[in-house]
């Protein structure tokens, strides 16, 4: 009997395919004919795990929990047979069947850890059963995903199919298998002593972690070899509700949902599809003119660079020049690389360089000075500005791959202009978060920390406490390890995390920003804010506007103004979330 997930896009583990899983079984029981089970996914992949959407994370984890026991414990072998990918609850699934086949791009991993929880069905039992504690305990730990020939080289998987893995599966039912379930396996508990120096290196290496998650994956894991499986199940689960009620998981889970809808594209192009982009111009020679052509080099873009000032373009091009050799010293780049940009690389200092062009940035913000803005650019070419915006669309370049780009579109923006700055963030691997005009946010809400951080110092409070505090919030990034926090530091904290959620107001008033999910997305992107907090809107939330309301008004009207956003929700009974959702 073949059982197939049929959920797309990702074939989510919702409640309603679960119970769908547990009808179908209970079908296949009664039908002797039957000799063995294949569940596989239709589609992408088998799947991408439990639907984060679905209210009630304790009835989930139940629910899948007792599809796992039941798939495991089956009177006839479950095959779970793999292709895109296996992750969270998917790979849960697959880790309760008794064999698991998988294509070899197949990518399994278990990424709840960054959601601050762990496994909830089984799997801390089931992968050191498997694997053994160091393997287990790295994918737990990192939430990092395994491609197929590696899960089969550690005993995760049983085979590697090139190719027809329905059939591959079929020829391996046919084989007459006898029942395995995970839960007796003791491949991976052999090696007792290599078993407890691997539990004792992981929580020596996650002591100072400020996230309860890591330790109580340990313990799970160790629990796995020292305890009985049945009492292990009852471990993790005791483990997984505590964390699902930990204000770290709640935040994790708010810095989730909202960075994935920010990062989406605007509404003005959703749907549609993003353009091909080859050759990009740049006007004015300044840093983001050398933060975006060396990235756009990099990304094999042909990349124009102008400005009417010749000085300041050698400049740029020589510090282009120096970045590439340095680069090729350090083993980073190649030789053949490095020429192979040069020769995409082009400069002139007139508009009709720009000829020929897929997109054109421009922007009075490009260079320290500012070059005059042409008024003959190419006809027919969209540009858009480098920066802050009015009218048009405008873009803020991240130093490198992964950062925050600030899509600001304007009143007057066009939507052609929108799609190719969506095409160019998408192309540079950038996380664009679409914003108004005015900003950038991540701009002002550091200001309004600063700001925040300078009222505190004429009350009195040392610099030194102040930095503490905030380091211990996890708001000061130089911190690795956040450290304690010192007496009297969360007042400190709470009265930073005032300024930037009544900032974060202003923006919501004014136009720059869209939603306040938005401004938690900028303020987690950045670094400014450690993604467990949330961000300063899930802050003002998970405080009570009427709380926060009372303290702003007991503070600096100039850094503290209470902006009329919240009082008009707090009138109305609302939340900043309520926006969001609207």
């Amino acid at each position: 009997m073949v059982l197939v997930l049929a959920h797309p896009p990702l074939n989510t583990l919702t409640s309603a395919v679960v119970q769908g899983l547990v009808q179908a079984l209970d079908g296949v029981a009664q039908d002797a004919s039957v000799s063995a089970v294949i569940v596989r996914g239709e589609g992408r992949g088998f799947s991408a795990g439990a639907d984060l959407r679905e209210a009630g994370q304790g009835a989930r984890r139940v629910e899948l929990a007792a599809l796992c026991r039941r798939v495991e414990g089956f009177a006839r072998p479950v095959i779970a047979a793999l292709h895109g990918s296996a992750l969270g609850a998917g790979l849960e699934l697959a880790l309760a069947a008794q064999y698991r086949i998988a294509t070899p791009t197949t990518l399994l991993g278990l990424p709840e850890v960054g959601l601050g929880l762990l496994p909830g069905a089984g799997t801390t039992q089931r992968l050191p059963r498997l694997v053994g504690a160091e393997a287990a305990l790295q994918m737990l730990l990192t939430g990092l995903p395994l491609r197929a020939p590696e899960a089969l080289a550690l005993g995760l998987i049983d085979r590697v199919v090139s190719e027809n893995l329905g059939e591959a599966a079929l020829a391996l039912a046919l084989e007459g298998l006898p029942l395995r379930p995970t839960c007796v396996l003791m491949t991976g508990l052999r090696d007792m002593v290599g078993y407890q120096a691997a539990v004792a290196r992981a929580r020596a290496g996650q002591k100072d972690n400020p996230l309860p998650a890591p330790a109580r994956i340990i313990d799970c894991v160790e629990a796995a070899a020292l305890l009985p499986f049945e009492t292990g199940l009852r471990v993790e689960a005791t483990a997984f509700d505590d964390l699902a009620a930990s204000p770290q998981a709640h935040g994790l889970g708010h810095a989730f949902q909202v960075e994935r809808r920010a990062l989406q594209l605007p509404a003005e192009v959703a749907g549609q599809t993003l353009p091909g982009l080859a050759a990009i111009g740049i006007w004015g020679a300044g840093d983001p003119a050398f933060d975006l052509a060396r990235q756009a080099l990099t990304k094999g873009l042909r990349v124009t660079l102008c400005d009417p000032d010749r000085a300041r373009l050698v400049d740029v091009l020589g510090r282009i020049a120096a970045a590439q050799e340095q680069e090729v010293a350090a083993g980073q780049l190649t030789e053949d690389a490095r020429d192979a940009d040069w020769a995409r690389l082009s400069s002139g200092q007139t508009a009709a360089d720009l000829a020929g062009l897929d997109l054109i940035l421009t922007g009075p913000g490009l260079a320290e000075t500012g070059p005059d803005l042409p008024g003959d650019l190419p006809a027919g070419v969209p540009h858009a500005v480098l920066g802050s915006v009015r009218r048009g669309a405008g873009l803020t370049v991240p130093e490198a791959a992964g950062g925050l780009a600030e899509l600001a579109i304007g009143a007057g923006a066009l939507p052609q202009e929108i799609l190719w700055l969506s095409a160019l963030s998408r192309r540079l691997s950038w996380r664009a978060v679409p914003v108004g005009p005015g900003g950038p946010l991540e701009l002002g809400l550091r200001l309004a920390l600063e700001a925040a951080e300078q009222h505190l110092i004429t009350q009195g409070h040392a610099p030194e406490a102040i930095v503490a505090a905030l380091g211990a919030a996890g708001l000061d990034l130089t911190h690795r390890t956040p450290p304690p926090m010192p007496r009297g530091g969360q007042a400190l904290v709470q009265t930073c995390l005032a300024a930037l959620a009544a900032e974060g107001g202003r923006m919501l008033t004014d136009g720059r920003a869209r939603r306040p999910g938005d401004i938690d997305a900028v303020a987690l992107i950045s670094g400014l804010m450690p993604r467990w907090q949330g961000g300063p809107m899930y802050q003002a939330d998970r405080r009570g506007l009427l709380v926060l309301r009372a303290e702003l008004r007991k503070l600096d009207a100039a850094v503290f103004a209470v902006p009329q956003l919240l009082d008009d929700l707090i009138r109305d009974g609302r939340k900043l979330a309520d926006l969001d959702a609207g």
